[in-house]
């Protein structure tokens, strides 16, 4: 039996619904998989845009990794500068109470007290590393452990296995900072003064237990001063690490601002409209349904339908 449609327009109607099949699909891998299109190549014209805000992205992600990181050992420095200085302190007050009361017993106690938490607080480790050691982070930068020990040496700096290099690291593009802390540069002032006072004790000017003489008088007047030149050196890095602090957390800041603001770039080139592509699904899914409909009826239209 002839119809009435033509091949033409059967052909038409296929190409338009195998279109619709194809804007169904793509509308349908657009909310499943909540990006544009699948592969860098079908996001032209946006594919530079985007792999240069990816780029961006990951070298600020990096950038944050690093500031982090960083601003957890210079966290563990001031707390553990703060327990140097506080330590010394500390010798310093029951120095100043001896003098006062002419009288030391109790001085040689705190001496070693002072002395066990300012070593325990050098050879801090993080992760299996002391901070304090520069590149030597692999060995305690504080060498001694008893006053007996310090003593023994002809000088406190042989108390110091640390050396000089200070820990680096590059914070943001064309910007290295120099955080790192030795314990050598805290403490050997402290630690002369403590070997010092030691040594005195032990000395025939000692012992600091007791009634003072005129001449521990005078030694102890003078070993006030010194450590109270030493407390300031140490204090001066607590000051210096601050600052580190302050900078890092700026730019902490910046870098998490950026990563955002680059995070969201990508999304915008990327990422689909959820509402938006919902609704296309919606239509494509009706526009292929008339199709079929279409392709239906005009299959079964023949000249018994107009007699």
């Amino acid at each position: 039996m002839t119809r009435i449609a033509s091949f033409g327009q059967q052909n038409l109607l296929i190409q338009n619904t195998l279109r619709n099949q194809s804007r169904l699909f793509e509308t349908q891998q657009q909310v499943t998989t909540g990006k544009k299109a699948s592969s860098f190549r079908a996001l032209s014209p946006d594919v530079q845009a985007s792999l240069s805000a990816r780029r961006s992205r990951s070298a600020t992600a990096t950038f944050l990794e690093t500031v982090k990181s960083v601003r957890q050992t210079v966290d563990f420095y001031d707390v553990q500068l703060s327990a140097v200085s506080g330590a010394a302190e500390g010798l310093q007050d029951a120095i100043r109470t001896a003098i006062a009361q002419e009288d030391a017993r109790g001085l040689i106690s705190e001496l070693k007290q002072s002395f066990s938490s300012i070593v325990s607080a050098l050879n801090t480790r993080i992760n299996g590393v002391f901070i304090f050691g520069g590149s030597n982070s692999d060995q305690p930068p504080v060498n001694v452990t008893t006053i007996a020990d310090l003593q023994a040496l002809a000088s406190a700096s042989d108390a110091f296995d640390n050396n000089s290099d200070k820990q680096k690291a590059v914070v943001a593009e064309g910007i290295e900072l120099t955080y790192g802390i030795v314990a050598s540069d805290v403490a050997e002032k402290i630690l002369t003064s403590i070997k010092a006072i030691a040594d005195f004790d032990s000395g025939a000017g000692g012992p600091l237990d007791g009634p003072l003489t005129a001449a521990q008088r005078s030694f102890l007047e003078g070993e006030l001063a010194n450590l109270d030149t030493a407390i300031g050196d140490a204090r001066a890095k607590q000051v210096e690490n601050g600052l580190n602090a302050n900078r890092l957390k700026e730019v902490q800041q910046q870098h998490e601002e950026a990563f955002n603001f680059l995070d969201g770039l990508v999304s915008e080139l990327e990422d689909v409209n959820m509402a938006e592509a919902i609704s296309r699904l919606n239509q494509n899914q009706v526009a292929l349904e008339a199709s079929f409909r279409a392709i239906g009826t005009l299959s079964q239209l023949t000249l018994v339908n107009f007699l």
